[in-house]
């Protein structure tokens, strides 16, 4: 399958072409909003709702609430016409009900069809252990807005599969890593969405000089026992180092791109040759990106 990166300076907008597309296609994603929404459903979130709610509103353009730029940003775009919507985690910055429901209600009203998977802090109330257990015991609150199933997903659009990931906690299962396998044994054209970037060397030192650490998905040298045991990546598990490798140097023909975001900043470079990963600027600071799918004959 022949598929060519239109690589430019516009981190805002994507152009892959790919041979025998059925059509064009525009797909716009969002990542890291969050959105620190809450009402009396929640009511232990209150001290969060109004600390965090102001942190991020200090980095908003205009020192705006978080939840404004969203808006803005799903209601800009969607006049712009699209084809799918995809949001790749921590749009909310804990999973109160009112965040919920605010994505859900401006993904409806977007009317395209779309996808979510979980960043590190959807699922995660501060004053909860950050864990699996965590993380399992609030997936229920996201099968709405999942289809159902957090952990992988995928929709077709247009002849193109698209595949979100929950690789939220660094790592992935045997069952997603699988689940990868069998979308791409379609043989149909997919891009694949996660929240972690997968470990390339090239993000590795803007990555580091942000956040101290390598926080990516995957292979790195980089980690220290205390950097681990802040970010509470313990290692690599085998289902984790499988995926990297697929998606390095599998049978991995037919994936267009890797679209996340997690590190705050936007980036672009190739995981393996002619294949790149995308990672878009944060939603709180107004970034987002539109992947313009174009056929290549």
């Amino acid at each position: 399958m022949q598929i060519e990166h239109q690589l430019s300076e516009d981190e805002s907008a994507t152009v892959i072409r790919i041979e025998g597309l059925e059509r064009d296609l525009r797909i716009l994603h969002v990542t890291d909003s969050h959105m620190a929404e809450g009402d009396d459903r929640d009511p232990e979130a209150a001290e969060l709702v109004t600390d965090f709610g102001a942190r991020f509103a200090e980095r908003t353009p205009g020192n705006v609430p978080p939840r404004e730029v969203f808006e803005a940003t799903l209601t800009q775009r969607g006049q712009e016409g699209l084809d799918a919507a995809i949001l790749t985690g921590d749009i909310i910055h804990f999973p109160a009900w009112k965040g919920l429901e605010v994505i859900g209600e401006n993904l409806a009203r977007l009317d395209v069809p779309s996808l979510y998977t979980l960043g590190n802090h959807d699922w995660h109330f501060a004053y909860l252990p950050w864990s699996d257990e965590t993380r399992q015991a609030h997936y229920p609150r996201f099968h709405d807005l999942t289809g159902g199933d957090p952990a992988c997903q995928s929709i077709q659009v247009g002849g193109v599969r698209l595949i979100a990931l929950d690789n939220s906690n660094y790592q992935v299962s045997e069952r997603q890593v699988e689940f990868l396998r069998q979308e791409l044994a379609s043989g149909q054209p997919c891009l694949l969405f996660i929240h972690i970037p997968i470990w390339i060397e090239s993000l590795t030192p803007a990555v580091i000089e942000m956040w101290k650490a390598p926080i990516m998905m995957g292979p790195s040298d980089d980690w220290t026992d205390e950097t681990r045991e802040q970010w509470k990546v313990p290692g690599n598990d085998e289902a984790t180092l499988a995926c990297h490798e697929l998606l390095t140097s599998g049978n991995t023909g037919n994936l267009a791109g890797i679209f996340c975001g997690h590190v705050h900043f936007a980036h672009t470079d190739a995981y393996r040759e002619g294949r790149y990963q995308y990672v878009t600027a944060p939603g709180f600071g107004g970034g987002s990106r539109v992947i313009h799918l174009k056929g290549g004959d």
